[in-house]
């Protein structure tokens, strides 16, 4: 495994994680997470303001 993947995938852990106690479904997540990724990566946002971002995304996913 790469870094990136290795990053990637401790991210997708603790956000799956967080995902359960919203009830959200690992499917969600990971719809979020990527649409995110592909976002940040166009607005040269950082890895902070990423997750950051997924996690608001998460929260106003249950709503």
């Amino acid at each position: 495994m790469t870094e990136a993947t290795d990053q990637s995938a401790a991210e997708m852990r603790g956000l799956l994680r967080f995902a359960q106690g919203l009830g959200l479904d690992e499917a969600t997540v990971r719809e979020i997470y990527e649409a995110v990724g592909r976002e940040a990566a166009d607005a040269g946002v950082n890895d902070g303001e990423r997750m950051v971002e997924v996690r608001t995304r998460m929260l106003a996913a249950i709503s």
